[in-house]
């Protein structure tokens, strides 16, 4: 009996509160979540991982883990998250577009917002972030981030003027265009360019180069796909009469009218360096470089040209996603970090600092957002602004497409070869799906 009370004893001073073994505990470490983005100058989007030291440092305080911030390759990332979720590997959370993200929900690979969270963000933001947030019914399944990737035509105002052009007025329609392409470009001695008209996107992931083209497309009444609400089913319309003189002329414009070439960089470059009149591109790119790069360039915003007199220009409205990954094995974790991310005083927080477009109305209605002359600019475009098809099949269609475009501008098919082509592949990547 007396032995059996010595072992209690000794149990009960083990197990009390406080007794030390001389062992050290070792308390739990931060859990890390591992966020995905692009690298380069491919989006402005990315300007918060790159240039705030510790983005995350008050939430990583607050919840013990540490987010690690990982740049990848714009032309191959989203195959490296199709391979690292077949292979069980996938990061946390992406920073991704919009237009990849039919793909991966096609593999289940997106974790949903909770609908309550969901309904709450469409009631606080603006109409063209809610449209990007729905994929029906209002289900998300991520975040659009701040200054959305709207496409407008940028010019050279100074430029405009030595052609003898007015410098306050973008070419309206297409032939205005194009006309203004050659007026504006400089031909060396030699014959060569030296500075073209307009500065094309032809290398490169073909989702950018339709990016690039979708002002075109669109306008001419090209079908991405027949219901754009649909997930799955539904068929594209690529070879069409408009879309056919559409692409002639772009081909001209390198040929024959020689305003423009395939020799030059990448558009947004061109008319940073001033190598280039005229390109089309995001605008938040050109907002957010132009005073680091090039403080005295003189440039204008307008939307970019509609088909002819009576028809109406075509903004793509496309945009990056913080989204998370549904094979993360911290899934809770990582929503809430997107969730504080995209929160609102982060919002207006990193709009004013890299003075983009903000997402809640709130947020529009402060300054420097309600008075400064670019957001004007921005907010013009906005009646113009179409958002891609919500297909599963998304990927599939724009590769398509983007294909196309670099075969035609390269000299690999004619205009009609090349839309039949990707109209068929585009419409067998949809059948696939059904």
């Amino acid at each position: 009996m007396r032995r059996m009370v010595i072992i209690s004893l000794l149990l009960f001073v083990v197990l009390a509160p406080g007794f030390s073994t001389g062992v050290q505990e070792k308390k739990a470490g931060p859990v890390t979540l591992t966020l995905w983005y692009p690298a380069g100058e491919i989006t402005q989007t990315t300007r918060a991982y790159r240039d705030i030291p510790n983005l995350f440092a008050a939430f990583e305080a607050a919840n013990n883990c540490k987010i690690e911030l990982v740049a990848v390759d714009y032309d191959t990332m989203q195959q490296k998250i199709l391979t690292a979720m077949a292979g069980g590997q996938v990061p946390d959370i992406g920073h991704i577009s919009t237009t990849w993200m039919g793909g991966f929900l096609k593999d289940k690979g997106l974790y949903q917002v909770p609908e309550a969270d969901a309904k709450a963000w469409m009631a606080v933001v603006t109409p063209e972030i809610q449209a990007l947030s729905d994929f029906g019914g209002g289900k998300m399944y991520g975040y659009p981030n701040w200054g959305i990737d709207i496409y407008g035509l940028f010019w050279n105002k100074d430029m405009f003027k030595e052609a003898g052009l007015n410098p306050e007025a973008a070419p309206k329609y297409w032939a205005d265009f194009r006309d203004t392409s050659k007026k504006t470009s400089v031909t060396n001695p030699d014959g060569t360019l030296k500075r073209v008209g307009y500065a094309i996107r032809h290398l490169g992931h073909p989702h950018g180069i339709v990016d690039k083209w979708h002002w075109l497309l669109e306008g001419t009444g090209m079908k991405f796909i027949s219901d754009y609400n649909l997930l799955k089913g539904g068929s594209c319309s690529f070879n069409q009469p408009n879309a056919r003189a559409g692409l002639q002329m772009a081909y001209d414009m390198v040929y024959k009218d020689k305003s423009t070439s395939l020799e030059f960089p990448d558009p947004r470059d061109c008319l940073l360096k001033g190598l280039a009149s005229m390109q089309i591109s995001e605008t938040i790119s050109i907002q957010v470089r132009a005073p680091k790069e090039a403080p005295n360039l003189n440039w204008g915003l307008a939307a970019p040209p509609a088909m002819k007199e009576g028809t109406k220009p075509a903004c793509s409205v496309a945009g990056w996603c913080t989204s998370v990954f549904a094979q993360s094995k911290n899934i809770n974790l990582a929503y809430r970090a997107i969730k504080w991310y995209n929160g609102k005083e982060n919002d207006y927080a990193q709009a004013k600092q890299f003075m983009v477009t903000p997402r809640y109305t709130e947020n529009w209605a402060k300054e420097p957002f309600s008075t400064d002359p670019y957001i004007k600019q921005f907010k013009a475009l906005l009646p113009y602004a179409r958002v891609y098809p919500r297909s599963l099949a998304l990927n599939g269609i724009m590769t398509s497409i983007g294909t196309a475009v670099q075969k035609i501008l390269h000299n690999e098919l004619g205009v009609e070869a090349a839309l039949v082509e990707a109209e068929n592949t585009a419409n067998a990547a949809i059948k696939a799906l059904e």
